[in-house]
């Protein structure tokens, strides 16, 4: 489908500016409940770390078009690109959200973003890179219920100092019994909550696998730069400046790599490592 199809409406005065760690997204619609609806993505997207400016500007590579078009449909175009909904408010809000966070990330002027979990224990953060759906949501909140601090099940938010900061969210825990499953669940109910920007203690490399034996590795920070840079969010679009900021925050880290079993089983022997290495 192209930018000619028909739309339900072509006034795109309703908009609105987010600004976040020193990015400003433009966000535009031809229909006030959709914008209505981003609003409310952004308020919870960005765990208060965004401010909402009604009619801002911003670059226009980093501006949202949010289209309803005839019989209800919905459409993106973002920098050209443009991506039908059909009717799926559903879908639309899903994709939109983690559009505009991966936007904020790749651009953030201040910080660079790392995929991955995050706790804390005794005021250094412990950082596991990882891509979705590979289970390091799980494995935090059962740190986190094995008593270390909530810091993030997303983001590992590095700043120029090489402090690792919180991005607290409600954890997006999926499971299979039969069926996929999805539950929001806050962190609160897991455990403590870190508030402060800490160092970072301990980077752990790490992947499920079953009937695995806990067997640490320690590697040189060399080596484990390295496996930290393919989840460094903004390594592209901004290497020189990623590269300085993982050098400062990860310089005096220590890193490990191990397979790993069950979540439940593993959490309280990490930690126990943890304690034993970092202190």
């Amino acid at each position: 489908m192209s930018n000619s199809a028909v739309y339900a409406g072509n006034d795109f005065d309703r908009n609105f500016c987010i600004e976040s760690y020193g990015v400003r997204v433009r966000i535009e619609s031809n229909d006030e409940a959709l914008l209505e609806d981003a609003r409310e993505v952004v308020r919870k997207a960005f765990v208060g770390n965004a401010e909402i400016i009604e009619n801002g500007g911003a670059d226009a590579t980093l501006s949202y078009r949010i289209e309803r078009l005839q019989r209800g449909k919905i459409a993106l175009t973002l920098g050209g690109e443009y991506i039908p909904f059909g009717r799926s408010r559903r879908s639309f809000l899903k994709y939109f959200n983690s559009r505009l966070r991966l936007t904020v990330c790749e651009h953030a002027k201040s910080h660079v973003f790392v995929h991955a979990g995050v706790v804390a224990k005794n005021g250094k953060a412990l950082v596991i890179p990882a891509q979705s759906f590979k289970g390091k949501t799980t494995l935090v909140a059962e740190l986190v219920r094995n008593g270390a601090e909530y810091y993030s099940d997303e983001y590992a938010v590095l700043d120029e100092n090489g402090l690792c900061h919180p991005f607290p969210r409600t954890l997006s825990l999926r499971w299979i019994d039969g069926a996929y499953r999805n539950a929001e669940i806050p962190a609160e109910e897991f455990g403590s909550i870190g508030f402060e920007a800490v160092p970072v203690g301990m980077v752990l490399l790490t992947a499920f696998e079953a009937d695995a034996v806990w067997q640490p590795e320690i590697l040189t920070v060399g080596r484990g730069v390295m496996g930290v840079i393919p989840h460094t969010i903004p390594i592209r679009a901004n290497t020189e400046f990623s590269m300085a900021v993982l050098g400062i925050a990860l310089s005096r880290a220590v890193f490990v790599k191990s397979s790993r079993g069950e979540a439940a089983d593993f959490a309280k022997i990490i930690l126990s490592f943890f304690d034993d290495v970092v202190g």
